[in-house]
């Protein structure tokens, strides 16, 4: 029994917290089946409770309570359960109460007409309750699985594994209804050479839902053309977010391009750089050669290449991790959740991660949150390949300018 609540406690978070396993349009595990029994016992509950009242008036011949209390029983009801068991509950209320007021001879007609009316006007909106209860939940139901379908439009599924890499993705909303908000990630997995965006708009609400569905599909289609290099790609993506965005409105973000003998091309627009973990444990930040303007802001477009060996970990991340506050106001420290990034599979140490923040900030976020984990297992080079900043001199990585110089790494020393 205790497996089962853990493993059911297990796929509720991962379900809540994961993005990478896509959206799910239904709900289904543990909690609606106890929901389920739980309104079948207050089924029976119910008219057993108003039935004991009932018997007790009756029995002791005494006016213990009015017959309008009767109705008490009707409209909790109301509150959850179907109108149908609702009206079963209500007749039989309205039929003890007519008993009731039947044993009562030496009352007034005008009087128990009166009783009578009042049960019955409370057992009528008992009903009405229920089923305006109903018809809410069920518009309500349908209008989140229209917007499920399509936030799983927007945030599509992040592949579990590329060329020479595993994935780990998370994402989530600071909005308690939503599932997707200002936050970007988009994978496309194509040509060997997988290419990631992650990034994060200005603002909250719907316009930046909106903008950054305009950015995450730019990206897509601009991968789909052939030949367009990662600076390319950005630049195309600048352009469209550029036209979308308004007077004030703008996107930051990374993109990288992945080689599977061991290169890691970014392209940094007014974000967070990533860290890299090495086997060995040393933390680094992968500092590009210059920090570009956000997206929407036309930015000088430089990329900067990295080295990445085998069993190294780079992980990408939103400005939500690292402005996340607890009660005190603290911020969340990166170095702090190192413990988890070293975990031997990479979606427990996603899991982890996201789990120390969330504890951090008592399951309370004031920002979206995007995390992009890769493992790199890069193939042997090939004799006499040279890498990306090889081909084009000069790119390389300049050790100024580390802005999480406090999360105890220091500036990646093998870009070329």
């Amino acid at each position: 029994m205790r497996r089962r609540v853990t493993l059911a406690v297990r796929g509720w978070w991962r379900g809540f917290a994961r993005s990478g396993r896509g959206i799910p349009l239904e709900v289904s595990g543990p909690a609606p089946q106890a929901g389920v029994a739980a309104k079948r016992v207050l089924a029976v509950l119910l008219p057993l409770a108003i039935t004991a009242v009932a018997v007790t008036q009756y029995s002791t011949g005494t006016r213990l309570i009015p017959v309008a209390w009767l109705a008490v029983g009707p409209l909790l009801a109301s509150l959850a359960l179907p109108p149908r068991v609702t009206a079963v509950i209500a007749g039989w209320a309205m039929l003890l109460g007519f008993g009731l007021i039947m044993n009562q001879p030496d009352e007034q007609p005008g009087m128990l007409a009166t009783r009578l009316s009042v049960l019955m006007l409370l057992v009528v909106f008992a009903v009405a309750n229920a089923a305006l209860r109903t018809a809410a939940q069920r518009r309500l139901g349908q209008v989140r699985a229209v917007a499920r379908v399509a936030q799983s439009a927007v945030l599509r599924e992040v592949p579990a594994t590329v060329a020479a890499g595993r994935l780990a993705s998370r994402y989530v909303s600071a909005a308690a209804e939503a599932r997707v908000g200002g936050d970007l990630l988009e994978v496309v997995s194509g040509e060997g050479h997988p290419r990631w965006l992650i990034g994060d708009t200005r603002g909250k609400g719907l316009s930046a839902v909106r903008l950054a569905s305009v950015a995450m599909t730019s990206f897509r289609d601009a991968c789909a053309q052939p030949g367009l290099s990662l600076p390319e790609i950005a630049r195309v993506v600048d352009r469209s977010v550029a036209r979308a965005a308004g007077d004030e409105d703008f996107v930051t973000a990374v993109f990288a391009e992945f080689d599977p003998r061991g290169w890691l091309q970014l392209v940094v627009c007014g974000h967070p750089p990533p860290l890299l973990l090495a086997p060995d444990g040393d933390l680094r930040t992968l500092t590009p050669i210059a920090y570009a303007t956000p997206l929407g802001l036309h930015p000088d477009i430089r990329p900067s290449t990295f080295s990445v060996g085998a069993g190294d970990r780079v992980l990408f991340y939103t400005d939500g991790l690292l402005e996340a506050r607890d009660r005190a106001g603290r911020y969340f420290r990166l170095e702090d959740g190192l413990d988890t990034l070293r975990q031997p599979d990479l979606e427990v140490a996603a899991d982890k991660l996201l789990g120390r923040l969330l504890a951090h900030t008592g399951r309370r976020l004031d920002d979206d949150v995007a995390l992009l984990l890769l493992e790199a297992t890069p193939l042997p080079a090939r004799p006499g390949y040279q890498s990306p900043a090889a081909q084009a001199p000069g790119r390389g990585v300049s050790p100024a300018g580390n802005p999480l110089a406090a999360a105890g790494g220091r500036t990646v020393s093998r870009g070329v």
